[in-house]
Order: C-alpha cells, then structure tokens, then sequence
C-alpha cells in the first residue's frame, strides 16, 4: 500500500500549491484590475499582468512538480500489497471524480465550440487544444487508477486464495 499511500500524499503536495498558485494568481489580477479601474494604472497594463502570470504559474508549475516528484519518489516496481477497505474507497472516489471532471470538460468544450464558431479562429483553437490536454491528462489518470486497483484486487484475490489452500 505505500505506492498508493504515496500517491495520496503527492496528490494532496501538489494540490495544496496549485491552490495558493491560483489565489495568487487571482490577487494580482484583482489589483491590477482595480487599479486600472481607478486610473493608477493604463488599461493595457491588464494584458501584461496576464502575461506576466501565466510565465510564472508555467515556472511554478514546473517546479512544483518537479519538487513533488523528489520529495515522493515513484517506485518502479509493482505494488502487490492488499489494499484495506478505505483506501480501495478512497480510489473509487478519486476515479469517479476524474470521470465526473473528463464529462464536464467534454460538454464545455462543446459550449464553447457553439458559442465560438462565428469568432477568431486563433482563440478558438488555442481553447480547444488547453481542453483536449485536460482531457487526455484526466483519461491517463483514469487509467492509471484504474490499473492501480485491479492489480490491488487481484493481490487480494490470490491472499485470499493462498490463505484458503493454508487453512485447509
């Protein structure tokens, strides 16, 4: 189970910073935004705030997980271990999570194509690519879960088969 047990806690490394990434993010925004409002700052200075931004959530992110993946090491070997009752739950939910989240992406991405049709083509296509890497970035993830938990039930299968020929 620590391959999984790893996994919860990289997850939860990673959110935490993505988190504070985002409401940083935000804050510059909104006080760039009210300045400009107030006239301390010209409007155009909004289109440098969300260059500015988006460099550095794209440095941050890069550090963030490559600082996730030192501090929690992916093992290169199978995780046989039995998984308990609420860890196997633990994983439905995240798959099911995922899914819920693969299914909102696919109808936004439909919204938006209707809604963008009769504008720029460069947004549009820009949009439609940041959707389809979410999409494929969650389905990788799905999966990955998902053999996760097959490999665990099948670990459990054969215990539970070796200690049945044990106890007879």
């Amino acid at each position: 189970m620590g391959e999984i047990a790893d996994y919860f806690r990289r997850e939860r490394y990673i959110t935490r910073r993505f988190s504070l990434l985002v409401v940083a993010g935000m804050a510059i925004f909104l006080v760039v935004m009210l300045a400009s409002l107030h006239g301390y700052l010209p409007p155009s200075s909004l289109i440098w705030a969300v260059v500015v931004v988006a460099l550095a959530v794209a440095v941050s992110v890069v550090f963030i997980l490559k600082s996730a993946r030192e501090r929690f090491p992916i093992s290169s070997g199978p995780d046989d271990l039995v998984l308990d009752k609420a860890t196997r739950r633990k994983l439905r939910r995240r798959i099911l999570l995922l899914q819920s989240f693969v299914i909102f992406y696919g109808i936004a991405l439909l919204v938006g194509l209707w809604h963008a049709r009769l504008g720029p083509r460069f947004p549009l296509f820009i949009g439609v690519a940041v959707n389809l890497l979410m999409e494929l970035v969650l389905i990788k993830s799905i999966r990955r879960l998902k053999k996760k938990m097959e490999q665990a039930m099948n670990a459990d299968f054969f215990d539970r088969v070796q200690s049945a020929v044990r106890s007879d």
